[in-house]
């Protein structure tokens, strides 16, 4: 009895292992490549993969996708076109085995056939009769940006969370540091905050809501990465920073408080050091000789 069921314990596990490994370009691209990339429906942080198997050799999608900042540095010149074209926010690398890279290229292979054949569809079927092909939605839901990259989530409402998470002011659920540990902002606040990273005033013109969200949810810079592993943002507070990141670029310019607070915190200190010292010296005057 044993030796007859063995055979279709054998096949079972095998065919399990082909699902998966069927699954896991889907699986790798929606986990690490989604929350900057699309197929077929635009740029994000970083550019759309549609055909990009014609554009690029396979060798050099390995070698990007591993190291992206290795050929910047190196000098390839399509590496740094890339680069500069999205502002200089560099791809993270990516521990991905030769086989998980393949998978991924053939789902995006198989993504664009599923987007041909739906044009194609559309292009000979009358309005109303329309149909995607069998198995499709799920491989098109997957290469799709977030559902919240038009921004319809960024309300003035959440504005306040968001400042407060921003400056510290409430903890962040799984205690990540506050951003302005690192960031300024041109906010109602004098002095802003860190000088250590980046100035995000404009990052929401820059980026886009899909852009933040995407450097929210996997950093692309190293200290970042560190900062954030264990420590990742919950949707909600993603929102929040992101809204306080649009109200702060769709602030007027009179109402910004300068990038170079530089100079009224120096006015600051040198005013609270006037005053400590008058007050000390008042003191030692009036100080009881025994």
């Amino acid at each position: 009895m044993r030796l007859s069921i063995m055979p279709l314990v054998i096949l079972l596990f095998s065919l399990e292992i082909g699902l998966k490994g069927q699954n896991s370009g889907e699986e790798v691209f929606k986990s690490i490549c989604s929350a900057c990339h699309t197929v077929g429906k635009g740029k994000l942080i970083g550019p759309d993969l549609a055909g990009i198997y014609n554009i690029r050799t396979n060798e050099w999608l390995h070698s990007f996708i591993k190291s992206s900042q290795k050929m910047v540095k190196s000098g390839e010149p399509d590496a740094v076109a890339i680069y500069n074209e999205f502002n200089h926010i560099p791809m993270p690398d990516n521990n991905l085995t030769d086989d998980q890279i393949n998978s991924v290229i053939n789902f995006i292979r198989e993504t664009d056939l599923i987007i041909s054949e739906t044009a194609k569809a559309q292009a000979q079927q009358a309005p109303g009769e329309i149909q995607k092909p069998k198995q499709s939605e799920a491989l098109l839901q997957a290469a799709q940006p977030p559902a919240d990259t038009l921004g319809l989530h960024y309300t003035s409402e959440a504005v306040p969370a968001g400042r407060s998470l921003f400056y510290g002011y409430t903890g962040f659920m799984n205690s990540a540091s506050p951003c302005s540990g690192c960031h300024n902002i041109s906010d109602v606040y004098l002095l802003g905050g860190g000088k250590l990273a980046k100035d995000l005033s404009d990052s929401y013109g820059r980026l886009g809501p899909a852009g933040i969200n995407a450097i929210l949810t996997n950093p692309p810079f190293p200290v970042m990465q560190r900062a954030f592993r264990g420590h990742e943002l919950s949707e909600e507070e993603k929102t929040d920073i992101i809204s306080l990141l649009k109200s702060v670029s769709d602030m007027p310019a009179y109402n910004k408080v300068p990038k170079s607070t530089g100079l009224y915190f120096f006015a600051v200190s040198f005013l609270c050091a006037i005053f400590i010292l008058a007050f000390i010296y008042m003191a030692y005057d009036n100080r009881k000789i025994t």
